[in-house]
């Protein structure tokens, strides 16, 4: 690490997520270039920062970060220095320990940059694989950057080339709409360059006046049978998406505000990509003609937000809820238990024999099991309930509106038998069951945390009773 502070996966996923958001709502790329930077310095503990863009050939630097506190660095570098020259032939990050490539900087700027006597390099790719800048982080001489940290690096190198390749993008489409004002000759000539669908429609969006030729790549529809079925637009829209976009086209049209959306649409083959629709009224003397707008493919950002959201909410190595997404849940049920007077159940679960298992035949035998272990508490509960791992094989369950205690220690058994069945690569010398400790709410506690610790506690009376059972937690019975 290039500091000793020790931050949780989640943190960091919160923090690269923040700054995902943060970017893409930007069309200013030094901004964008801005959050970049100073998230590259919190992820790492850098002892500062900075991030250049590529102009004219040469990185121009504007600014470093330390602390909290941003300083001028005005100085551009070409493949004259070493380092500029390594980057722009490899691609790829590495780390500079040499004094004389990094007293290029004082050479320009005149002042004494921050003590540094490394410089970590992280170059941010286009996606025709040209680059667009990079990521500096100083640091000195007794940190050392961990590989997991170079992806964490990169993966927000990849991001600032979105939001900046995103940020070009618009650019170039206020440019255009500029230019249709004055020629929709002009505008046609223009648009086809773009690699989006643009078009043309009446001012309630019933009509589609023009469409670009890049319908056809994006939706597989030609621009003649995309204009001769004139629902075809919100026919397309995703069932899911359809009323909200909809909606946001008549508010548009009453407020007389630009219109903006992101949704599902489907193409014609049958798949469906997420698009960024984006239209304003051209207006002349000031009468409303018509809408111009612009639709282009966001799949691949929302992709990989869905991603981080995985990884922020879901176990990794089963695919069930986290312990964070296990306190979230547990929140919404006991809300909604207390609005509609309803009960619930949070069942405790620990796996018995696993350290065995990963003891005699080995890591992946034991995480072969606790995946075997989550497909069968999926199996023997309702969708509606919450299967989560809270960490190693301890496993939590939010069974939500249950009537009766009979219903819980029926779930309960089930739970336990299936447990207890033969798993794949574990042989008769080791038995797996499972001890399970519950709780009712409101019967043993209106608060989550309380509930969670009266399910643990009898979790434990479980295991010391003989295990392979269940315990309520205001009962000594156990099954």
């Amino acid at each position: 690490m290039f500091s000793q502070a020790q931050q949780s996966h989640t943190a960091l996923l919160s923090l690269i997520a923040d700054a995902s958001n943060r970017m893409h709502g930007s069309i200013d790329i030094p901004a964008i270039l801005q959050v970049g930077m100073l998230t590259a310095v919190q992820l790492v503990g850098a002892n500062a920062g900075a991030a250049a863009l590529m102009m004219d050939s040469c990185l121009a630097f504007t600014e470093y970060v330390k602390g909290d506190r941003r300083q001028p660095l005005p100085c551009r570098f070409g493949d004259e220095a070493g380092w500029v020259r390594e980057l722009m032939a490899n691609q790829r990050s590495f780390v500079i320990r040499e004094p004389d490539e990094m007293d290029v900087f004082a050479e320009q700027t005149g002042h004494c940059f921050p003590a540094t006597e490394q410089l970590a390099v992280v170059p941010v790719i286009g996606k025709e694989h040209d680059l667009l800048g990079c990521l500096l982080l100083f640091a000195d001489a007794t940190s050392r950057l961990a590989a997991s940290e170079v992806v964490l690096l990169e993966k927000l190198a990849t991001m600032m080339t979105v939001a900046i390749e995103n940020a070009i993008q618009q650019s170039e489409k206020r440019r255009v709409e500029a230019d249709l004002e004055k020629s929709v000759a002009t505008y046609r000539t223009l648009v086809e360059q773009i690699p989006a669908i643009t078009y043309i429609a009446t001012l309630d969006r019933s009509r589609i006046l023009f469409v670009s030729p890049q319908v056809e790549d994006i939706l597989g529809y030609r621009q003649d049978d995309f204009l001769a079925n004139q629902e075809i637009w919100s026919q397309q829209i995703h069932p899911e998406d359809r009323e909200r976009v909809l909606s946001e086209v008549r508010q548009s049209l009453n407020a007389k505000i630009p219109f903006h959306a992101e949704y599902r649409i489907y193409a014609k083959d049958g798949s469906y990509l997420w698009v960024k629709d984006a239209a304003a009224t051209v207006r002349d003397h000031d009468q409303d003609l018509y809408l111009q707008g612009v639709v282009y493919d966001i799949s691949e950002r929302k992709a990989y937000e869905e991603r981080l959201m995985m990884m922020a909410h879901f176990d990794a190595l089963t695919g069930l809820a986290n312990r964070a997404l296990f306190h979230d849940r547990l929140s919404q049920t006991l809300a909604h238990s207390k609005r509609h007077q309803t009960q619930f159940a949070v069942m405790y679960l620990d796996l018995d024999g696993f350290k065995a298992v990963n003891d005699h035949l080995g890591h992946q035998a034991g995480d072969n099991l606790l995946v075997q272990t989550a497909h069968r508490l999926r199996a023997n509960v309702r969708e509606v309930d919450t299967v989560a791992r809270m960490g190693g094989d301890e496993f939590t369950i939010i069974l939500d509106d249950v009537h009766t205690r009979d219903t819980v220690e029926l779930i309960a058994r089930k739970l336990i038998e299936a447990i207890s069945a033969p798993y794949e690569d574990v042989g008769a010398d080791h038995q797996v069951t499972m001890s399970m400790g519950i709780a009712i709410y409101p019967e043993d506690s209106t608060s989550c945390d309380l509930l969670i610790t009266a399910a643990d506690n009898a979790m434990y009376r479980a295991k010391h009773g003989g295990r392979n059972c269940y315990c309520f937690h205001q009962s000594e019975n156990s099954d």
